[in-house]
């Protein structure tokens, strides 16, 4: 058996990137979170997924520019909905997913908004 021969082979793979952004809440109860501060947020990302012409589930540099567009600015001014940990995680799911449709199979991103709180979303593909 060589390499190729693995068509049906199930490849995961793990990045974890960094990043740091400012942003408010609108919460309808008092909160800290009401104004603008910032955070240093890390990223673990899981794709789990078949082998594309390249050898790769996905490529790694890739993975980096889908966090450089949210890296340094105020997340409250580029998206309409609240930048919370849970729905920034969402959107790095959704935003991965792009990158590589066919050959996806599953995503897990864990956004850390502290060294002690994270949010957590999974997600599974029929491809």
């Amino acid at each position: 058996m060589s390499i190729n021969d693995e068509n049906d082979l199930s490849v995961k793979i793990y990045k974890i990137v960094n990043f740091s952004s400012a942003h408010k809440l609108d919460l309808p109860y008092e909160s800290r979170c009401n104004t603008l501060h910032g955070h240093n947020y890390k990223s673990e990302l899981w794709i789990k997924g078949k082998l594309d012409e390249n050898g790769m589930v996905i490529d790694f540099h890739d993975l980096k520019k889908v966090i450089k567009n949210i890296d340094h600015i105020n997340l409250s001014d580029k998206f309409e909905w609240q930048t919370t940990a849970e729905n920034l995680s969402k959107y790095l799911l959704n935003q991965i997913y792009q990158l590589s449709p066919n050959t996806i199979e599953k995503i897990k991103v864990r956004v850390w908004e502290t060294e002690t709180a994270y949010a957590e979303v999974s997600k599974s593909f029929n491809n």
